[in-house]
């Protein structure tokens, strides 16, 4: 059976980090790190595993042809990873876009994240951009170009005689004379619409004239 020393020995909570430091430091870093984070109590920091000297470093894509040593660390008391952050680059003489901290929640996360990420090695901090303003998907010219589009498929009717006569005879070439000559309004002859319009009496002598 557990002592109850054990149980709390088991029961001890720690805070993971994930420290990344670009380029040359100082060759007794893990001495600098404990140190410089000595107010959050750390519990160990791994030796730097160092990767070899590449022309973009995947986590510091802005710097060319450098290394990247990775140390992990582990303290007793909470922290964030700004504070891990600026504790080390003030211990260790290095500037802030040399590192990068995260802690063990958030290394899983950024791996969960960029899980099928295809990796161009490029980076994307002062590479010219696509010129193209997209004007192509909003505003007037999509506009133009949808209406275009919509030109090209327009249908035409058919002429079929006693049926769509009528319709098609102010628009339908060569059938537009020939159709106002057949159904010509004869002088004096009432139009089909509007030629009976209802009267109202005369209050006084009851006619509608």
């Amino acid at each position: 059976m557990k002592t109850f020393k054990e149980y709390l020995t088991e029961s001890k909570k720690v805070y993971e980090f994930k420290l990344k430091i670009a380029g040359d430091h100082a060759k007794d870093a893990v001495a600098q790190i404990k140190a410089a984070l000595a107010e959050f109590h750390v519990a160990g920091v791994s030796a730097g595993r160092t990767t070899p000297i590449q022309e973009r470093q995947s986590e510091f894509p802005e710097h060319r042809n450098t290394q990247m040593t990775v140390y992990d660390i582990v303290t007793d008391y909470p922290a964030t990873s700004l504070q891990i952050r600026d504790r080390i680059a003030s211990g260790l003489g290095v500037t802030h876009n040399h590192i990068k901290v995260r802690s063990l929640a958030e290394e899983l996360e950024d791996e969960l994240n960029h899980e099928h990420d295809q990796r161009t090695g490029k980076a994307l901090v002062g590479t010219e951009q696509d010129p193209s303003d997209n004007s192509h998907l909003v505003g007037e010219k999509h506009k133009f170009d949808l209406l275009k589009e919509l030109n090209k498929n327009k249908k035409v009717l058919s002429q079929i005689t006693g049926i769509n006569d009528q319709i098609l005879a102010s628009s339908q070439p060569g059938m537009a004379k020939e159709y106002k000559k057949s159904v010509a309004i004869q002088p004096g002859a009432k139009s089909a619409i509007g030629t009976t319009q209802n009267k109202i009496p005369n209050p006084y002598t009851g006619s509608t004239k």
